[in-house]
């Protein structure tokens, strides 16, 4: 089954353009399913829907959340769809099962003017500057960790008050930009960046840079620097980047943003994702112009 798998994950990253994220959890579920079918003596082949749901109450006997058990269908009922594409299996012993519905978390966001104070903190420092502009498009965009950290300075459109992005799977939208996070990233270009690029590192297309040795900044080095802005205003509050993403959805919704021109703009594939967000508006949803507090 081992040739199986690796060409079922050959198949995510070409075809399906799956991310690194995405192609490790489908192969340690996968590979957690192999196990339990090898202390019972059968074969991934052999699978059908009863030791499948015998797996299943053996994941909840070890205590696994909904979340983590409907991900772990959702990649066995992937595998098997391939399966059964590839004429290994006859049918997907899947289709019998239901996902498990998972109890949605509301998300956490932040209320602007708790925001305000954070914005004010970066200096005028090449470090400042960058980290002023990365807070600006974490917010003013919305724009995931990976979607900002993974930002080529060609991406950027200033003539179009806007960024281009690519999010899940690949998937490529333009995030229109407001006056603030425009501002921020102009500065931090002509003045900020320019001082962080190292010999190593020269020519360089990556946005935003790495103040130690000038290399593409990380999704761990952007929590490090919104932790230290964060601990510095008020050390009981907590704000992750998707805090700042979850804010910048929740924040246009409650100042009456067209519910599908917010998916859109967050890069949601299901309407049902971005209208987790709806628990604070109250009114009627209408157009999207000027619905972003620093727009």
């Amino acid at each position: 089954m081992d040739d199986h798998l690796q060409h079922f994950i050959a198949y995510l990253e070409a075809e399906k353009n799956a991310s690194p994220h995405t192609v490790t959890a489908y192969r340690g579920d996968l590979e957690e399913l192999f196990v339990f079918l090898g202390k019972k003596g059968l074969h991934a082949t052999d699978l059908d829907h009863l030791a499948v749901r015998q797996y299943m109450m053996d994941l909840r006997r070890r205590g696994l959340s909904k979340t983590s058990l409907a991900r772990k269908v959702s990649s066995l009922r992937s595998f098997y769809r391939y399966l059964c594409r590839e004429n290994v299996v006859a049918q997907n012993p899947l289709d019998m099962i239901s996902t498990p519905k998972e109890h949605r978390k509301l998300p956490k966001f932040v209320h602007y003017d708790e925001l305000k104070g954070i914005f004010a903190l970066p200096d005028e420092s090449p470090g400042g500057l960058r980290d002023r502009a990365i807070l600006e498009l974490l917010y003013g965009g919305g724009l995931r960790v990976s979607e900002l950290t993974g930002l080529d300075l060609g991406q950027i459109k200033f003539s179009l008050h806007s960024v281009r992005v690519f999010g899940k799977g690949s998937k490529e939208r333009l995030v229109p930009l407001g006056d603030f996070a425009l501002e921020a990233l102009k500065n931090y270009l002509e003045r900020g960046r320019p001082k962080l690029v190292r010999p190593a590192y020269d020519g360089i297309e990556a946005v935003f840079l790495n103040q130690r040795d000038g290399n593409r900044l990380t999704g761990r080095g952007v929590r490090g620097i919104l932790n230290r802005y964060v601990l510095r205003l008020a050390a009981n509050l907590r704000i992750s980047p998707h805090t700042l993403r979850h804010s910048y959805a929740t924040h246009l919704l409650e100042n009456g943003a067209d519910i599908r021109v917010v998916q859109e703009l967050l890069g949601h594939a299901r309407l049902s994702t971005t209208q987790i967000y709806t628990h604070v508006t109250k009114g009627h949803l209408n157009g999207s112009e000027n619905t972003h507090p620093r727009a």
